[in-house]
This record gives structure tokens, C-alpha cells and sequence, in this order.
């Protein structure tokens, strides 16, 4: 009797894998294919295209919502600022203190992609509570400032345009430039536009990173990195850090998946003394959620820190 053949092992599981690698081939260079064609033939639709993806926009609905929004908040009051030469406006939200616990420290949030004013309430929700008054300002794009698809020149002039109003505002009040994810880029480009003038008492960089480049790397491989080497959208910090007024601080989510905490650390070693480095087992935009209490007592230490500050 002739013996039955033996089934070849490998071959069977090698064929579906190689199968599953060909297709994922074939989807990269079909996305590459579609990119490089865009950015050959100078069509704009692809700087639109990668901005919308880079920056998430988040505009609200209609106004008719924006005002039933802030109706269920008196607390919040809304606030319009020119936009020079644009024609524009943005908005910023205050948050004031704690009844009986505020200060005279207060916070320009500066928020990241995707959420808008409202949406970061959340994350405000420590500072307000050490007795800090928080203005939150969304950039165009987002919340119920000037409808656009932002890039990074209108991000940045939409954060000094607050800074500005903010200062005629509250000429005797101390700050606090805080920037979560992509807003630390923000909040390192305007700390380093302050430099020297002693105009904050504290810069704060949550869940921080080097650059856009970095964090499509590390977040979402080869596409996110092709978005960025194919665009002009940057938000680079590396080299504007080490030009900016200290005390910072820095908070970091150990499990952070959108920007590792590697990243931050990279940020950290580059600044200037004195610096401080924080982190607990969370997330990107979680931190607030800490459970030990200590992420909310590092915002008292932050506003202790300032009212020790002499006024410059």
C-alpha cells in the first residue's frame, strides 16, 4: 500500500500569513500612491485633507446650541475676541475659582486637537478647584470661534490674540500657561515669544511631546508620519524649549498611547531649570481622573508657587 503524503505544515500556515502581508503591502502603497500624487500635482486639497486629520476640529453645531450650553452653565462666562486683520473671532470660556478660594492666579488653558472648551471642562476641573480662574480658549476651528480647518500659523495666532485680550483684561493677575498634547507645542510657542518679560509664573505642558513627527510615529506608524514629511504642520518644541522662562512643570500618563511617555521625557531633558516631573498610571487625557489625589495637589503647588513669586 502506498503511504498517504503528509501535509507540508509550513506551507499551510505560511500562505494566509504571506497573504495578510501582501494585502497590507498593497494598502500602503495604494494610500502612499494617493498622497504623492496629491502632493506632486500641488493640489491644495491635500494640505486640507491632512490639516482636518492632524488637528480633529470640533466645531459646535450651531449657535442656537452654543447658547443652550452655556445657559446650563452660569457659571462659565463667554468671551469674544477679534482676530486681527482676519476678520475672525475666538472664544475663550472663564472658569472662575471656587467661591472663597480664589486667588489671583489664573490659567490660559490652551486645550489639544479634537475637544473643544466645553469638552476639556473636565480636565479644567483641578485648577479651578486649587482656586485658580481658568480661561479656556478655542482655537478657530473649534467650539464657537471662527469656523476654519486650522493650521499651525492660525493656532498660534489665535493663542497670542488671548494672551493679548487676557492682559488688558487682568493687568495685575499672575499666569499660568498651560497646553495639553498639542496644546503644549502652543504654550511653548507663546512662553517662548515671552521670554524675558517675566509675563507668567508657571508654564505647564501635559501629555507634551518634540513634534508632530515624533508622535505620528510613534501613534500611527507610517501614515502619521507621511502626513507630517508631506505638510507644513510641525508644532516642533525641540527647539524652543530651552528658550523659555522656568518654573515648568511637566505631567505625563505612563500608559499613554497617543503620545508615549517617552516623548514628554524627551521634551523634559531639553528645558531649563528649574523644571518638575510628574506622572501616574493613566492615560492621554485622563490624568484628572487620578485617584490618590495628587494630581489635583500638584495644581495647589502650582498656585502656592506663584503667589510666593515676587510681582514682576
Amino acid at each position: 500500500m502506498t503511504p498517504s503524503p503528509v501535509p507540508h505544515v509550513a506551507a499551510i500556515v505560511w500562505r494566509p500569513r504571506a497573504d495578510r502581508l501582501a494585502a497590507a503591502a498593497r494598502r500602503r502603497i495604494t494610500v502612499g500612491t494617493l498622497l504623492l500624487s496629491l502632493w506632486l500635482s500641488g493640489c491644495s486639497s491635500l494640505g486640507i485633507w491632512q490639516r482636518t486629520k492632524l488637528y480633529r476640529p470640533t466645531p459646535v453645531a450651531s449657535v442656537e446650541q452654543w447658547r443652550q450650553m452655556l445657559a446650563e452653565r452660569p457659571e462659565l462666562e463667554a468671551i469674544q475676541v477679534p482676530v486681527e486683520f482676519d476678520g475672525e473671532q475666538v472664544q475663550l470660556l472663564r472658569w472662575p475659582a471656587v467661591p472663597g478660594q480664589g486667588s489671583a492666579v489664573r490659567v490660559l488653558y490652551l486645550h489639544g486637537t479634537f475637544r473643544h472648551a466645553f469638552q476639556n471642562l473636565a480636565k479644567a476641573a483641578p485648577m479651578q478647584r486649587a482656586g485658580l480662574d481658568v480661561y479656556l480658549l478655542d482655537y478657530r476651528g473649534w467650539g464657537a470661534s471662527s469656523r476654519r480647518v486650522p493650521d499651525e500659523a492660525s493656532i498660534h495666532q489665535d493663542a497670542w490674540t488671548a494672551w493679548q485680550a487676557l492682559q488688558v483684561r487682568e493687568p495685575n493677575a499672575q499666569w499660568v500657561v498651560y497646553g495639553h498634547s498639542m496644546g503644549s507645542a502652543v504654550a511653548v510657542r507663546l512662553a517662548e515669544r515671552l521670554a524675558g518679560q517675566g509675563a507668567y509664573c508657571a508654564l505647564v505642558l501635559e501629555s507634551a511631546f518634540i513634534s508632530f513627527a515624533d508622535v505620528g510615529g510613534a501613534a500611527a506608524g507610517w501614515l502619521g508620519r507621511g502626513l507630517t514629511v508631506l505638510g507644513n504642520e510641525r508644532m516642533d518644541s525641540a527647539g524652543r524649549i530651552a528658550k523659555v522662562d522656568p518654573p515648568l512643570w511637566f505631567f505625563h500618563g505612563s500608559l499613554d498611547r497617543t503620545v508615549p511617555i517617552a516623548l514628554g521625557r524627551s521634551l523634559y531633558q531639553l528645558a531649563p531649570e528649574p523644571k518638575h516631573w510628574a506622572e501616574w498610571p493613566l492615560g492621554h487625557s485622563n490624568l484628572q481622573l487620578d485617584p490618590s489625589g495628587s494630581y489635583g495637589a500638584a495644581w495647589g503647588e502650582i498656585a502656592a508657587s506663584c503667589l510666593a513669586q515676587p510681582r514682576s
